[in-house]
This record gives structure tokens, C-alpha cells and sequence, in this order.
């Protein structure tokens, strides 16, 4: 009994002992490292990662210039370098004991990109060497920046559409402002040329309506290609308010008025040969009453103008009331020769008519070779019987005694027959005793 409880107490004496041995040895190998690693390896390498980089203008002849920095996301740039130094002084290092800094030199003075060297340092003077570095370069654009005023702005509507029988006056849409201000590099201000606001909505539109608070915004150059605006700024506020017309639309037939017709010419039957070079016209106007025109004249034509050659020019007047939809500034209109005939008579019994009392006149021109055109089958049989040539003097005031005077032909029993041309006699006038 007495050998266990001596084994036992030197078992426990052992532990104890060897305990405590073990703490000493492994202290005194701690120490011993660190005292060979100061004395025999003072320096040593590091890695350290996502270092932010910083820029500053400050002092810098790019800002006695007035140049800033335009580059996109330098925020996001960080710096990773292996630096040697003291092990006692950066073996503790982290991304927040380094400064990387662009480095500005002084002959930046113009707008353009240049290649800024990185510069990483400590704030507290610690020394070290850069092993590596990554990056050790950036590529940084300079510019002015400057504020541009009155850019004109447009609308686009691609989803909004006139109601059946109306129309959009897509030259009269107003955006409210007209104009934009803009902020930014004068490079990329030098290209804009205008905005273009964009509204959204899916509408069908019956009468003028305003969309509000637009502010889809896009910017266009000359040439019509989109502007990177991301370094810009944009005095938008609340938006942009787009005020759409909508006019009421009708589509026109054309036709044309004669004029110096005789009692009993089938007006109708000659209108009906006059073609025109575009038979409709299609307006549109604010006001619904637009709806009660059931053509558009053209204006008038004189009779006796009309020949088998005939062709005139007429321009379209809409007089400032409509809106001429269809583009049309001209229509040509002509004498369709189908199925008629012109013919040449000679006439020798020209009367004079209506006479004032006080005079005897004598028609000093013997004949006249007038020529007429009609339907083939009245021109064909038609004679100097079949024709009145007149000189009515009603209403004149004789002041020579001998003048020229224009005469009016008809054909009585041919309705559909007319005088081409114009026509004048030699009258002699004596006065009477009366």
C-alpha cells in the first residue's frame, strides 16, 4: 500500500515539474525567434491589397487651368503592392496605413487624356520599397467644365396616336421648357446639338392633350447619333411638359370654277374633261367645322382660255386655316381631248349690239377665223350659221372714232361647243345729229 501512494506522489511531482518546463521552453523559443528574426532578417516582404486611390487637383497647374478630372469610377480603383521594410514597422500593415496617389504633373494645362503614374507612401514617413505594383499607371481625362444654355428640346411620341379622323400636328407639339441647360465637359457640350424628351404613355388622343413630368431625356448630335450624357448634368427639375394638337383631318376632292361662261354652256360636261394632276388633298384643322367642306377649288378658269393644248399650274392657298397634310403646293390641271375636236370657221357677219343711240358704228373688220371645240359629232358638221360672234358695247363710253373692240362668240344650238381664244373687231363710231 505504502509503494502506490509513493508512485503517486512522484507522478504528480513529474507533472507539476514538466508542466512548467514546457511553458519555460516554449517562451524562451519565442523569444529566441523573435531576437533572430530582428537581428539576422530586419526587413521583410508584404502584400497589401485594395489601397484606394486618391487624386487631388489641388495646387496643380491643371486647376490654375480649369480643368477637372472626367473619368468615370475612379472611386472603384484600388492599388494592390509587395512592399520590403522594416519588419517591425510594417510587419502590421493593412490598406489603411497606405496612401496610392495619381500623381499630377505640371504640364497639364489642356483638355485631354493623360497617363498619371501611381505613388504609394505612408502618411507617418515609414520607408519601405515597392517591390511590385498593380497598377502602376491610369489613364485620367481632363476637361473644362462649362454650362450650356438653350438646347432645344423635342418630343418623341412613339406610342401615342390620333383617333379615327384626327390627326397629330406633330409641327405644333410644344415641350414646356423649349430649352435645356447643361453642365459638364466642354468637348462633349461641343456636340450636342439637340434633346430629345421622350414620353412613355400609350394613349389614343380625340383633342389636344399635355403629358407632365417627362423626364426621359436623350441627347443627339448633328449627325443624329446618341450622346453619352453619364458626365453631364441636366437641369431638368421636375420634368418636362409635352403639349400635343390634335386637329380634325378630311380628305378633299379638288375642283375648279369657270368663269365668262354664255347663257346655256353645259358648264358640267367641260368640268368634267378638266383633269388634274392630283385628284385629292387631305387637311386638317383645330376646328371641326373643317368637316363641312365637300371640295377644295382650286380657283378659276376663264372660258375662252381653255384650248386642246390646255395645261395650267395652280397653287395650293390653304390661307393659313388648314394644315396641308398631304404636301401638296401645286396641281397641274388639263383638257382631256378625248372624244373632242377643235375646228377653225371663218366668220364674216359680226353685228354689233346694245349701241349707244348716240353713235352709228360700222364694223370695220370683214371676218374672223375663230376656232372652236366641243364634242366630235357637233364640231364636225358645225358652221358660220351655228355661230353668234357679237360686239356688245354695253356700258361703253366711245371716245375714238374708230376703236378696237373684243367680241363674244357662242353657239346657241351647241351647249357643249365653245369659243377658244380671244377675239377683237375694228369699229367705226359717227356720232348722230341726235
Amino acid at each position: 500500500m505504502s509503494f502506490f501512494r509513493s508512485l503517486k506522489k512522484k507522478i504528480n511531482w513529474l507533472i507539476r515539474h514538466e508542466f512548467r518546463s514546457l511553458i519555460y521552453s516554449a517562451v524562451i523559443a519565442i523569444f529566441a525567434w523573435f531576437l533572430i528574426s530582428v537581428t539576422i532578417y530586419p526587413t521583410t516582404p508584404k502584400t497589401i491589397r485594395d489601397i484606394p486611390l486618391t487624386i487631388s487637383l489641388a495646387g496643380t497647374a491643371a486647376e490654375e487651368n480649369g480643368l477637372s478630372i472626367i473619368t468615370k469610377d475612379l472611386d472603384q480603383v484600388t492599388v494592390t503592392v509587395t512592399i520590403t521594410g522594416s519588419r517591425s514597422q510594417i510587419g502590421s500593415f493593412t490598406a489603411d496605413n497606405l496612401v496610392a496617389e495619381a500623381v499630377i504633373p505640371k504640364n497639364i494645362t489642356e483638355a485631354g487624356e493623360y497617363t498619371l503614374s501611381i505613388l504609394v507612401t505612408n502618411p507617418e514617413g515609414v520607408s519601405f520599397t515597392v517591390d511590385s505594383q498593380s497598377p502602376k499607371t491610369i489613364d485620367v481625362t481632363f476637361d473644362r467644365i462649362q454650362t450650356i444654355h438653350d438646347i432645344p428640346v423635342q418630343a418623341n411620341l412613339p406610342n401615342v396616336r390620333a383617333a379615327e379622323n384626327m390627326t397629330l400636328d406633330t409641327q405644333g407639339i410644344e415641350c414646356m421648357p423649349e430649352t435645356l441647360s447643361i453642365t459638364g465637359p466642354a468637348t462633349t457640350l461641343e456636340l450636342i446639338d439637340h434633346a430629345v424628351i421622350n414620353v412613355p404613355d400609350t394613349m389614343e388622343l380625340s383633342s389636344a392633350y399635355t403629358f407632365t413630368n417627362c423626364t426621359d431625356l436623350v441627347l443627339y448630335d448633328q449627325d443624329g447619333a446618341e450622346i453619352d450624357q453619364s458626365a453631364l448634368q441636366l437641369a431638368i427639375g421636375n420634368g418636362f411638359n409635352v403639349k400635343v394638337p390634335v386637329y380634325t383631318k378630311v380628305t378633299l376632292p379638288f375642283d375648279i370654277s369657270l368663269t365668262y361662261v354664255p347663257n346655256g354652256f353645259d358648264t358640267e360636261f367641260l368640268l368634267r374633261r378638266l383633269k388634274f394632276s392630283t385628284e385629292e388633298i387631305t387637311l386638317a384643322a383645330q376646328n371641326s367645322s373643317i368637316t363641312d367642306l365637300t371640295s377644295w377649288n382650286l380657283g378659276s378658269i376663264v372660258l375662252s382660255s381653255i384650248d386642246a393644248d390646255y395645261q395650267k399650274t395652280f397653287d395650293i392657298d390653304t390661307r393659313g386655316q388648314y394644315s396641308n397634310l398631304s404636301g401638296i403646293t401645286t396641281v397641274q390641271v388639263s383638257l382631256d381631248m378625248d372624244g373632242l375636236s377643235s375646228k377653225t370657221i371663218r366668220v364674216t357677219d359680226i353685228p354689233v349690239v346694245n349701241a349707244p343711240s348716240s353713235y352709228k358704228y360700222s364694223v370695220v373688220t370683214r371676218s374672223l377665223n375663230v376656232t372652236v371645240i366641243g364634242p366630235e359629232e357637233d364640231i364636225q358638221n358645225l358652221t358660220e350659221k351655228d355661230l353668234l360672234v357679237t360686239a356688245d358695247l354695253t356700258g361703253y363710253n366711245v371716245k375714238d372714232a374708230s376703236f378696237e373692240h373684243e367680241v363674244t362668240v357662242t353657239a346657241p344650238d351647241h351647249s357643249r361647243v365653245w369659243a377658244s381664244g380671244s377675239y377683237t373687231v375694228w369699229i367705226d363710231a359717227e356720232e348722230t345729229d341726235e
